[in-house]
């Protein structure tokens, strides 16, 4: 999963205040000028500016004396004409529909369907919750003002900050009863689209199903495919959902003092052999994208009994504990910020290089600093900690193909002198696979060394991983390539202890939460533009704000690339320029430049005028089965707080002046 960003609450706050503060002041100079040149062209240049302050200064105190009473009223009124539109009825028969027969549409049989149905029906949710609210919010009080119904409500003692946020309300509390009931409907349709059972294919459901593994080249006679080195039979399980998991009997040799395997009912024989080591002869279940099914079996040799469980890790929540700095070091051993460039147009991941079999190992690594690594962070069992990898290979040339690039990874404590002595891990080597998330057990006593700072080795032994390398909450990851001539791709993201999983159901609701969000925001922008245009410019309005709000970072991004502005851009098209070549220098050229400056700075202040959606989005998350930083979700709330209340400044002013009665 890509995560560019990893917002804390506080420190986001801390400096995004004064940006706000920015926005407020110029907000404020610029409804005060937009008012009074309204007011002139109704009122006069002199009259104007008494309308003007009158309408200030009893702003402050109708915000202040707005009644939670009369709130409430008004928003029930809304919630009743929502209902008498009928658009609510509308939304909920369409996407009943799109679950009933969207199982259809779903293939299960994908590497990862969980991530298909995920995305289908978080999608539909929120592209059907937006659309209705932002009909509703936009019909509304035109329609009131075009009726004359709004008089009844404009006569009494009523204050314009309670019906804008009466509105607010009343159609947000609808959006929010519909999004309940969508979201429990989806988490039914995707849990029981993607639960499923296996059986044993063959004539028995036992150890007698089970045929030879060719012990010579560890190459599946059944699907072709390598199995674990240490597996002596193999057998394939039943096809459902469009997939078959191979199970395999393996030996799993451990020493007497090593903890047993983790389900001990898969085991089908334990036997002690010299040396003080113990051989279990367990039963395992090949994983198959996201998901697994666990082994119990019932009896010994060749009739134990094999069963398996429903599918397991389709609905997780994962709790990643990331580094707090990513840095890299060159061929030289020279630190960098970036990794090195392998000629990847995106620069999501730096690589770090295997050096050449012909010279010396190279020096270049990835290192990641983790700080507060504690062991209160981990609940359960101590005795060792997961660390998860999503890598990325480059390769200059194919290598073995009977094996993938290894990667080492080494522990290193980080003292808070430099004049302290620190600990270092012995390198670990492993295989990578390119682009799946590797999990690994480190156990928490690790064989290493301790280092003075002159460089001399102390003493070697084992060491406790938190006692010793993170005594002080900090610790260090080294990355390294152990291939010549092949390199590894790695981000911030990509390397993470994992704590112990939320439950999927509250991730769930985290993940609804930010179309919450978004449909608060779109209800406020209804309402605000309501009050001073007509319903199909209201409607457009709305539309244009979501667009800019999803494709923030593309305009963004788009405003800043090559090719000039739009109208360089447009002449470049119709030429057919090069886009890197420069046009002919003269008046028109300098015309065209500086009017495209202009065209470009308006298109980014756009951008900051619509909160980016893609930061209330989580659905990412969703799908790839990591938990929602609570940090986002505080970052989300406060965004849309704080926008909705500048759109009811916006609304309240706007209504105040608006001559409702011709």
């Amino acid at each position: 999963m890509v995560v560019e960003d990893f917002p804390l609450f506080y420190d986001w706050l801390f400096f995004n205040l004064p940006s706000l503060g920015l926005i407020l002041l110029a907000g404020l100079l610029a409804g005060l000028i937009v008012g009074y040149l309204v007011a002139v062209f109704r009122h006069g240049p002199f009259e104007a500016f008494y309308v003007v302050a009158q309408v200030v200064a009893q702003a402050l105190p109708d915000f202040v004396r707005t009644s939670p009473r009369r709130t409430w009223a008004i928003a029930i009124l809304a919630i009743k004409e929502s209902l008498h539109r009928k658009v609510i009825l509308v939304a909920f028969a369409i996407f009943a529909v799109a679950l009933l027969f969207g199982g259809w549409f779903v293939n299960p049989a994908s590497e990862k369907p969980e991530q298909i149905y995920i995305s289908f029906v978080v999608w539909g949710t929120q592209i059907l919750i937006l659309l209705m609210v932002m009909l509703l919010s936009s019909f509304s009080l035109p329609e009131d003002i075009k009726n004359r119904t709004i008089y009844t409500i404009v006569t009494k003692p009523v204050r314009a900050t309670e019906i804008i946020l009466g509105r607010i309300v009343g159609f947000g509390l609808v959006g929010t009863f519909l999004l309940v009931l969508m979201g429990l409907m989806s988490y039914v349709f995707v849990y029981r689209g993607l639960a499923h059972d296996h059986e044993v294919a063959g004539d028995t459901q036992t150890l007698a199903s089970f045929v030879d593994v060719d012990q010579d080249t560890f190459i599946s006679k059944l699907d072709g495919r390598r199995v674990s080195e240490n597996a002596v039979k193999e057998a394939l399980t039943t096809f459902e959902s469009g997939h078959r998991h191979r199970l395999e009997l393996i030996q799993d040799i451990r020493e007497a003092g090593d903890p047993p395997p983790e389900n001990m009912e898969s085991v089908v024989s334990q036997e002690s052999l010299p040396g003080n080591r113990i051989l279990y002869q367990r039963v395992i279940c090949s994983s198959l994208g996201s998901h697994r099914h666990r082994v119990r079996v019932e009896g010994s040799n060749e009739q134990a009994r094999i069963y398996l469980s429903s599918a397991l890790g389709y609905f997780r929540a994962r709790v990643p504990i990331y580094a707090q700095q990513l840095s890299f070091t060159d061929r030289e051993g020279v630190e960098n910020r970036e990794g090195i460039n392998v000629g990847n147009e995106w620069s999501y991941r730096g690589y770090v290089d295997g050096g050449s079999s012909s010279f010396r190992a190279s020096l270049s690594e990835a290192r990641f600093d983790f700080d507060n690594f504690r062991e209160s962070r981990f609940s359960g069992s101590n005795d060792f900690v997961v660390l998860e990898m999503t890598l990325a290979v480059f390769r200059t040339f194919k290598a073995d193909i009977q094996r993938r690039v290894i990667a080492g990874i080494q522990f290193e404590s980080v003292p808070d002198s430099e004049l302290d002595n620190k600990f270092v891990s012995e390198v670990f080597d492993f295989e990578t696979n390119e682009f799946t998330v590797q999990s690994k057990k480190i156990s928490r006593d690790l064989v290493g060394s301790v280092i003075a700072p002159d460089g001399r080795t102390v003493r070697t032994g084992s060491f406790d991983l938190f006692d010793d390398f993170a005594a002080n909450g900090k610790l260090r990851i080294r990355l390294s390539c152990r291939e010549p001539s092949q390199y590894i791709g790695v981000s911030r993201a990509d390397v993470y202890f994992r704590a112990s999983d939320q439950h999927y159901e509250f991730n769930f609701f985290k993940g609804y939460l930010g179309i919450w969000c978004q449909m608060i925001i779109i209800v406020s922008l209804g309402v605000a533009f309501s009050t001073f245009l007509s319903t199909p410019i209201t409607m457009l309005g709305t539309v244009v704000a979501i667009v800019i709000g999803f494709f923030t970072g593309f305009i963004r991004e788009l405003v800043g690339g090559i090719g000039g502005g739009p109208i360089e851009s447009l002449i470049r098209v119709i030429t057919q320029e090069n886009m890197v070549q420069g046009l002919e220098t003269g008046v028109a050229t300098t015309l065209m430049e500086q009017v495209d400056k202009l065209l470009i700075m308006l298109m980014v202040s756009l951008t900051f005028l619509v909160p980016n959606f893609s930061s209330l989005d989580f659905t990412t998350f969703l799908t790839h089965g990591y938990a929602i930083d609570i940090h986002r979700i505080f970052v989300a709330l406060a965004t849309t707080f704080a926008f909705c209340f500048g759109l009811l400044v916006v609304g309240y002013f706007s209504l105040k002046t608006r001559e409702i009665a011709k």
